[in-house]
């Protein structure tokens, strides 16, 4: 069994990092990795057919990933590499939302809202 404690920890650890505006630079994708993994994790502690299921919890720890990463994205005082690394890494929460939406009744529509907001996602990342 997973302790709670800890996935709760690394997860708003992770969080509080990715959020941090001064990451040292070459460390972008160990920030990223870490905070998609911890949050990805999270949620599936929180699954359906899990020990602790909430399903509410599962989408939203989801949904906080993939839209943070979205905002790095967006987010002109973030580093190039930074932003790049974040656009790079956002189909792993993506494939984890349409596999957790694939299960719901409606689902299907709102993994397409979320297909739709990345591919207008408009980064001037050249």
């Amino acid at each position: 069994m997973i302790d709670r404690t800890f996935l709760y920890t690394e997860y708003f650890q992770s969080l509080e990092r990715f959020n941090h505006s001064d990451i040292v630079w070459g460390y972008e994708p160990d920030v990223v990795y870490h905070f998609i993994q911890s949050g990805v994790t999270l949620a599936s502690y929180h699954e359906l057919g899990a020990e602790n299921e909430s399903p509410l919890l599962a989408e939203l720890y989801l949904r906080q990933v993939y839209f943070a990463l979205i905002e790095a994205i967006r987010d002109p005082e973030r580093s190039q590499q930074f932003r790049h690394v974040c656009l790079n890494m956002i189909h792993e929460p993506l494939i984890a939302l349409k596999r957790f939406y694939k299960r719901r009744h409606g689902g299907e529509q709102k993994f397409l809202s979320l297909q739709l907001e990345l591919q207008r996602l408009q980064a001037p990342l050249d």
